[in-house]
């Protein structure tokens, strides 16, 4: 059965990838599916090290400790989603739409780890660990992209002064 879930999962994922993608923030996109990605799995790789939860059943697992549908797959493909719905909100707005894009990725996750062995609680953890985590993350990934676009809205500006700067000297 956990088989069959993980094989519905990952084919869910390929199916929203052309999605998430769109042609006008293609690099943008592409940044935030693999810096969520990478946050995902060095999270995860430290929690599992850790004995915090564990995935008894995986893809891949001679290669693998983590859920790799999970961290490289669909959680950066809602990151993306998340920053292309929350692109032009106020931040009260932001963090609000961060905790109800956690909400149903944790309650999958405590469904899976009650009646699967997908994934297993170990020690401390616990749903509200999980829900915070994945909207924290969600958040830093938000910000890093925020100070990026303004980086760039900076240096384009910077860039279209001086381009008019030396056609006034000519």
């Amino acid at each position: 059965m956990e088989k069959k879930i993980l094989k519905t999962l990952l084919f869910i994922g390929l199916l929203l990838f052309p999605f998430a993608f769109k042609r006008e923030n293609l690099k943008e996109n592409l940044l935030i599916f693999f810096l969520k990605g990478y946050l995902s799995s060095f999270i995860a790789t430290v929690l599992v090290k850790n004995k915090n939860i564990s995935y008894p059943i995986r893809l891949m697992p001679k290669y693998f400790s983590i859920s790799v549908v999970f961290d490289y797959l669909l959680f950066p493909i809602l990151c993306i989603f998340f920053n292309q719905t929350s692109l032009n909100s106020r931040p009260h707005i932001i963090v609000f739409q961060s905790f109800l894009y956690s909400m149903p990725m944790t309650i999958l996750e405590v469904l899976f780890e009650k009646y699967t062995d997908l994934i297993k609680y170990k020690h401390h953890w616990n749903w509200l660990i999980t829900y915070l985590t994945l909207t924290t993350t969600l958040l830093v990934v938000r910000v890093f992209i925020s100070f990026l676009r303004k980086l760039s809205l900076e240096g384009a500006q910077n860039k279209s002064q001086n381009n008019t700067v030396n056609l006034k000297e000519m």
